[in-house]
């Protein structure tokens, strides 16, 4: 099937039958978005990050990823370093948050892959919920992908990640797959020919670090 950003396809996985983040492990999730939209703003050469872990601009945003136009604004202003971008997304309340999410969802509604839709105590919350046939379809594609032999692509490598990382994979994949799928990542980390890869993988995992250090701060301050 035809598949979408990292930054939409981790919407649509990470999101319940109700469009809801679940509740229990929002922040994580809500993080993981900030973070899948800085993965296609990175593999599109749009921003870099430096080791020391700053993000800078370096170009124009594709028209194809225009629904991270909040996220790129915001970057543009000038260059941060990931825990305060962690910070100002999900620490602090602001609209950033939401403008990006309504930004991802207007996307996938507008694909017919996501249904807009209102919700929360007086209806005041704006929800896009998935198309199930179309995330059954996703979860089917994407596990065919990561679980075969041969290569796997930096998204889907990405999105492993992603999804790992906040609580979301367990759901779709049973304990003897991801077992499989860890080996399976680990044993490409060590080849050469997939230093992409390798290098994706720890940016994800640099990311999130990051993130859960700036919720962290956030919680005994």
């Amino acid at each position: 099937m035809e598949r979408r950003s990292i930054s939409q396809d981790y919407y649509i996985l990470a999101v319940n039958d109700d469009g809801h983040m679940p509740v229990m492990r929002a922040k994580d999730c809500n993080a993981g978005l900030v973070i899948a939209g800085l993965l296609d703003l990175l593999g599109a050469g749009v921003i870099t990050m430096e080791k020391k872990k700053k993000i800078t601009v370096e170009g124009e945003l594709p028209q194809d990823f225009a629904y991270l136009e909040p996220l790129y604004t915001y970057l543009q202003k000038k260059p941060r370093f990931v825990e305060k971008v962690m910070s100002d997304y999900i620490v602090t309340m602001s609209s950033r948050m939401k403008d990006l999410t309504v930004s991802i969802g207007e996307a996938l509604d507008s694909q017919h892959k996501a249904e807009k839709d209102k919700g929360g105590l007086f209806g005041s919350v704006t929800l896009f919920i998935p198309d199930k046939t179309y995330k059954n379809n996703l979860i089917n594609s994407f596990k065919a992908e990561v679980l075969q032999q041969g290569e796997i692509s930096l998204a889907d490598a990405a999105l492993v990640s992603l999804l790992k990382e906040t609580g979301n994979l367990n759901q779709y994949f049973s304990k003897y797959e991801r077992d499989d799928l860890k080996t399976r990542l680990k044993d490409l980390k060590k080849e050469p020919q997939n230093k992409q890869i390798s290098d994706m993988i720890n940016y994800v995992d640099t990311v999130i670090a990051a993130s859960m250090t700036a919720l962290m701060v956030s919680t005994h301050s």
